[in-house]
């Protein structure tokens, strides 16, 4: 009896000591990451904000030029990032008029539940910006990563409606590529290390020290910065030059840390592999398709793209030097005369 109460009281000793540790590491890592880690407003909260309420949700949108220029909507990557790394865009205003839109659950537009993160809903939402600032004329698109896998899609069900699209470095257009990209990426997980052990340490309790502006501003900040801090072994390293993240032109206003685990849950089949295809009906498009590649991008480059060339009936590939996955902010001058020469080919 003596010895079960002594273990008894050695195992609630050593059950206190466990808890008085975590309680003090729980205190460390709230006072060491002490600070203001503020999380813009989305349009609903920020009056001042550039929005259109489009398919029941309210888009942060951008505009530059002249609306009755030909129009030309730019689609970014993600799933979650926003449309702030392609603003070098906006150059083309002087041609063209130019619209950026953040999508639904990403960047400054609004926050929907996950039900409403679907892919038929951002193709319903693009469709929404093409007819709006179209305004019935056929608009050119320029789609990067994520975006242009949207793009790819949306051009096989509106063909009608694109004039030109261009397509910087989709990441997976059918099941066959999707599986080349997970292989390539650790399943776009990091490998685990102490480096990245200690950096979701990190940013966990950084994440602790955000008090709105909404639901979802903790989760967006955590997920965001461990999307955009280069560590080794990050899953999107082989995208750019010398695997360095550091190089890469990611400016963002916020992530949207929802939207990518909802549309990749649908986008799995039984077996856990992704069962897409972003090719269906491109074959109807009559014109021209501009691929971009980085030079340094080891994983979605060249030899990816030319993969996807093969569904369009016509597609050209320009290949940037020296660029990594993000082209347009790592080399906007070779990027952009890349795609005035296309557009300049319709006009």
């Amino acid at each position: 009896m003596r010895t079960l109460l002594r273990w008894t009281l050695r195992a609630l000793a050593a059950l206190a000591a466990l808890a008085a540790l975590l309680v003090i590491g729980f205190a460390v890592g709230w006072i060491a990451t002490r600070g203001d880690y503020a999380v813009p407003r989305t349009v609903v909260d920020d009056p001042a904000l550039p929005r259109a309420e489009l398919n029941g949700v309210r888009l942060h949108v951008r505009t530059f030029g002249d609306p009755g220029r030909p129009p030309v909507v730019v689609i970014h990557g993600g799933p979650g990032n926003d449309a702030r790394y392609l603003l070098p865009l906006a150059a083309l205003q002087d041609r063209f008029f130019v619209v950026f839109y953040d999508q639904r659950g990403s960047g400054l537009s609004e926050r929907v539940p996950n039900a409403r993160i679907t892919l038929d809903a951002f193709y319903g939402d693009l469709d929404a910006v093409v007819d709006r600032y179209g305004a019935g004329r056929p608009v050119r698109l320029i789609g990067h990563s994520w975006g242009a896998m949207l793009a790819s899609g949306y051009l096989g069900l509106h063909p009608e409606k694109v004039a030109q699209v261009v397509l910087a470095e989709p990441g997976m257009l059918t099941s066959e590529t999707a599986k080349l990209l997970m292989a390539a990426t650790n399943d776009m997980m990091p490998r685990p290390s102490l480096e990245v052990a200690r950096l979701g340490v990190r940013t966990f309790f950084q994440s602790l020290h955000v008090h709105g502006p909404d639901a979802d501003a903790r989760a967006d900040l955590l997920f965001g910065r461990l999307m955009s801090t280069p560590f080794e072994g990050h899953p999107t390293a082989g995208y750019y030059c010398n695997r360095d993240l550091g190089t890469a032109s990611l400016e963002g206003w916020r992530f949207g840390a929802r939207v990518a685990p909802s549309l990749f849950a649908a986008a799995k089949g039984p077996d856990g592999a992704f069962a897409v295809d972003f090719t269906r009906g491109v074959a109807r498009f009559p014109g021209k398709v501009l691929f971009l590649a980085g030079g340094c991008d080891a994983v979605l480059g060249e030899a990816m793209q030319r993969r996807h060339m093969i569904h369009f009936r016509d597609a050209e590939l320009v290949v940037i030097p020296g660029a990594g996955h993000t082209m347009f902010g790592e080399k906007p001058a070779e990027s952009l005369a890349a795609v005035r020469r296309y557009f300049g080919e319709a006009e």
